[in-house]
């Protein structure tokens, strides 16, 4: 991968703006700020205000508000209020929603239609909505015509691997959930315990719920012999869940987990990767690029998700990735809806897609993926599956997974009892959700 990508994005971006001073800025984007500073002064009466919320973390989320920042240098009589929660993100749009006082403009994190939806305007008549990519089309629309969302990219993810360690190792990429535990096992032996297999900063939380959505699918969704209809009627056997549950347990007790899983952070994972300190992760291209921040040098590709069942293949995850929607509700209509218009232009939306090395949500964009461009041909006709929970568990079904996976890690829970709580909250969720 190019040493040089990011650092080039953001050059052209700060282009855009001469006296942009973000890059620069003591302001973090963890937290509500203003996305100008340095904007010429507008007098108070004539300027109104959008706050913007997203649940982007690290670089990409400082990405997105120079972004902002360029757009209210271009347009003085509107401020941005930007905001970048992280962890945090689900459970303040919890309390928004309750309390019906959304963000004017805020990102869906996959769940456009189905947590969002009641919350969000409709953009098909925006000049962009006719100019999103097929592949993402059916995702963020419904069968009304309604536009939920701008979506300037798609996620296609697998795993991120370190190459130089497979390379080391003469470890072929897994195909199969047996031949990644194989590899997991060379790695932790030849390397004294020096490089972890896999890395989670589970003290995130999310970082843990990453692994069941990637292996559910594989486990469950896949296979020509499926659950997915009795996931969706109710009537899925939640016992099968107990083999799930104890294979991430065994991750850990093998040693094949970084030993501080419960107290590392999502950035501590990149920084792994970038040191060579784990051959694995359980995310997207995003996480290369956050790698990349800390060493310019890496080797990193992206591989599909292994198959668990005998006679599957492999597959990726997908569906939603960056994107920006509209508070139905918002006071200030016009100025929110221009602000995603902003990010919608073709040049702008492919800053974004390269910001992640992803395929663009817009037509006729061509990403520069660097080095993952290979990765992306090669594997073209590997399946993309939705994220599992985003289909088959209902809305608060993530926090309960994530929060098993940490307690089975801490030995809080058993396999039984993880599964014997995924079984009580869904029914319980499903029938509030009614």
């Amino acid at each position: 991968m190019k040493s040089v990508k990011w650092q080039a994005t953001l050059c052209v971006l700060l282009s855009s703006a001469a006296i942009l001073s973000a890059c620069g800025s003591d302001k973090s984007a963890t937290g509500a700020t203003n996305a100008s500073n340095t904007a010429s002064a507008t007098p108070s009466a004539k300027q109104e205000t959008i706050s913007v919320s997203t649940n982007v973390v690290g670089e990409q989320a400082k990405f997105l508000q120079t972004l902002a920042e360029n757009f209210q240098k271009e347009n003085p009589t509107i401020k941005v209020e930007f905001s970048a929660p992280g962890k945090d993100y689900g459970d303040i749009m919890k309390v928004k929603m309750a309390s019906n006082e959304m963000p004017d403009v805020f990102a869906t994190h996959g769940w456009a239609k189905l947590k969002y939806g009641q919350f969000l305007a409709d953009l098909k008549n925006e000049p962009w909505a006719n100019t999103l990519d097929d592949a993402i089309k059916s995702i963020v629309t419904d069968e009304t015509g309604k536009v939920y969302v701008l979506p300037m990219d798609q996620d296609k993810s697998g795993l991120a691997y370190n190459v130089d360690i497979l390379e080391k190792y003469e470890i072929a990429v897994p195909k199969t959930y047996d031949e990644l535990m194989k590899a997991a096992e060379i790695i932790k032996t030849k390397s004294g315990g020096k490089v972890s297999p896999f890395h989670v900063g589970g003290s995130d939380i999310w970082p843990v719920g990453q692994f069941f959505d990637y292996f559910a699918n594989p486990l469950y969704i896949s296979p020509s012999a499926n659950s997915a209809s009795k996931l969706l009627d109710g009537s899925f056997d939640w016992s099968n869940w107990d083999k799930f549950a104890q294979m991430y347990s065994d991750l850990y007790k093998n040693g094949y987990l970084n030993k501080d899983v419960l107290t590392a952070k999502y950035n501590d994972d990149a920084k792994a990767l970038a040191e060579g300190k784990t051959a694995f992760l359980f995310y997207g291209a995003y996480i290369i690029q956050e790698a990349m921040k800390i060493n310019p040098q890496l080797h990193a590709g992206i591989m599909p998700i292994p198959s668990v069942v005998e006679g599957d293949t492999p597959t990726f995850v997908g569906g939603e990735k960056t994107t920006w929607g509209v508070s139905k509700n918002s006071k200030h209509m016009e100025a929110a809806k221009k602000f995603v218009a902003y990010f919608a232009k073709p040049e702008n939306a492919q800053l974004v897609a390269d910001s992640n090395g992803l395929p663009a949500g817009i037509k006729g964009i061509k990403v520069n993926a660097g080095d993952l461009t290979k990765y992306y041909e090669q594997y073209k006709d590997v399946r993309v599956l939705p994220y599992f929970d985003r289909v088959f568990l209902p809305n608060g079904m993530w926090d309960v997974m994530c929060k098993n996976g940490q307690d089975i890690i801490a030995g809080g829970v058993t396999a039984k009892q993880f599964s014997d709580n995924m079984k009580s909250e869904f029914i319980r969720l499903k029938a509030a959700a009614k």
